[in-house]
């Protein structure tokens, strides 16, 4: 009787011990500011979706009807604007220059590092929804863009493509990826709503 008791003691000594840990983890986390627990999450959440996007990317086959599906929306835009284009499985070409669409070009990398920023910012499940579901075909959209700009550059100048490509719309597609995000923190985020209390995920 006496050992039963002694043991059920030690039990419920470790129990407390690991509660009080875990709020002191807690604890820990909250004294953190807002600032370096979101550079945090949104580190851990990049390697995540970064990985997942590695092992997607890395099976080519898996990815060859998104890769033909871009090139058809790009290609049939352009041509909206000039009998000069043609597209066929995921090339198209504009007065002689040719462009490939790899995984590169689907926006997919960027879908995924504003993806990370969207989760990582503390606020409801449903406003993390809202920007995730509104900010994805966004970013597709403007890569649409994008491929159709660099078409049109390359087919006027090699000299032209190569900056825009390199350098251009390197530094454009992080703008991108901010404004979008910054949309979502202003107009979902950080709108008022009247007589609606969200808490924080």
């Amino acid at each position: 009787m006496v050992m039963f008791q002694q043991m059920s003691t030690n039990k419920n000594h470790r129990h407390s011990r690991g509660g009080k840990n875990k709020e002191s983890r807690l604890s820990a986390w909250s004294k953190l500011s807002p600032a370096l627990r979101f550079v945090l999450t949104f580190s851990v959440s990049l390697l995540v979706l970064g990985s997942a996007y590695s092992v997607l990317t890395a099976r080519y086959d898996d990815l060859e009807w998104l890769l033909n599906l871009t090139a058809s929306i790009a290609g049939g835009i352009a041509s909206l604007f000039s009998d000069s284009v043609s597209f066929s499985g995921h090339f198209i070409s504009c007065h002689g220059f040719s462009v490939e669409i790899i995984d590169e070009c689907t926006g997919l990398l960027e879908m995924v590092i504003y993806c990370a920023a969207v989760i990582s910012f503390s606020t409801s499940f449903r406003k993390k929804l809202i920007g995730i579901a509104a900010g994805v075909p966004a970013v597709y959209l403007f890569n649409i863009l994008r491929i159709i700009l660099l078409l049109v550059a390359g087919a006027s100048s090699q000299e032209l493509f190569r900056f825009m490509h390199l350098y251009f719309w390197q530094v454009t597609l992080v703008l991108m990826i901010g404004t979008i995000w910054l949309c979502w923190l202003r107009f979902v985020v950080f709108r008022e709503e009247k007589g609606t209390v969200e808490v924080p995920a």
